[in-house]
C-alpha cells in the first residue's frame, strides 16, 4: 500500500451538514444514534454489498460509531468499479493491462467535536494514520490519501477541521479490485482502532 498525504481540500461545510448539494436525496445520518441505518443509507455502496469489502466497510463504520470508539464519520462514499487508464506507473507495472479501480473516501472527526478546532491534534491524527498505514500494511496495488477538510462545528460555534480518508485499490478484474479494497478497509479499520485505544488509556 502507499501512503500519501492528500493536498486537495474540499470546499469548507457545516458539521452537522444537511443535504448534498450535488444531491438533494443524500441526507447527513447521525450512526452514532442508528448504526442500524449504515447498509441502508449508503446508496454509493448498496450495489456491491455481496462483496467482502463492503461488509468490512460496514463493520468499519458501525466501530467507528460506536460506543467504543472515540470517533465518528460524517460522510463517505463509493465510485462505480472502472477501467484504469491512468493507473500510477508502480501499479500499472503490476499488471499486464490496465487493471479495474475502485475508489472510496471516508471523513472522520473526532466525538468530542472540541478536538477538532485544536490544531495540534487534528495534526497529530493525520501524523498517526499515514504512519500507522506506511508501516503496517502490506505492499499491495492500493493507494490512500490522507488529508483535511474545514469544517465550521455548530454545536460549539467553532472552526476545525476534519480528517478525509480517499482510497484506491486496483485488480486485474473487479473480484480482485474488490479484494484489495476489502484489505485497505481492514487496514484503516485496525489503524483507526489502534489510535482510539491508545488515546483512551493516555485519557
Amino acid at each position: 500500500m502507499f501512503v500519501n498525504y492528500d493536498t486537495e481540500k474540499p470546499p469548507g461545510r457545516e458539521h452537522p451538514w444537511t443535504v448534498a448539494v450535488a444531491n438533494p436525496e443524500e441526507k447527513y445520518v447521525d450512526f452514532k444514534a442508528h448504526l442500524d441505518q449504515i447498509p441502508l443509507a449508503l446508496p454509493d455502496f448498496q450495489p456491491w454489498s455481496h462483496y467482502q469489502a463492503i461488509q468490512t466497510f460496514y463493520e468499519l463504520l458501525a466501530w467507528l460509531n460506536g460506543a467504543d470508539s472515540i470517533f465518528e464519520s460524517n460522510d463517505c462514499g463509493l465510485r462505480p468499479p472502472r477501467r484504469d487508464h491512468a493507473a500510477p506507473e508502480v501499479v500499472r507495472n503490476a499488471f499486464e493491462a490496465d487493471p479495474i479501480v475502485m475508489h472510496a473516501r471516508l471523513t472522520v472527526i473526532f466525538r468530542d467535536l472540541a478536538w477538532n478546532a485544536a490544531v495540534p491534534t487534528v495534526n497529530g491524527l493525520i501524523k498517526s494514520i499515514h504512519d500507522g498505514l506506511r508501516d503496517n500494511v502490506p505492499n499491495i496495488p492500493a493507494v490512500v490519501k490522507i488529508g483535511e477538510w474545514i469544517h465550521f462545528f455548530t454545536a460549539i460555534n467553532k472552526e476545525g477541521r476534519a480528517v478525509t480518508l480517499r482510497c484506491w485499490a486496483w485488480g486485474e478484474d473487479e473480484a480482485m479490485a474488490m479484494a484489495q479494497l476489502n484489505t485497505t478497509f481492514s487496514a484503516l479499520h485496525g489503524c483507526l482502532r489502534w489510535i482510539s485505544d491508545a488515546k483512551k488509556n493516555r485519557g
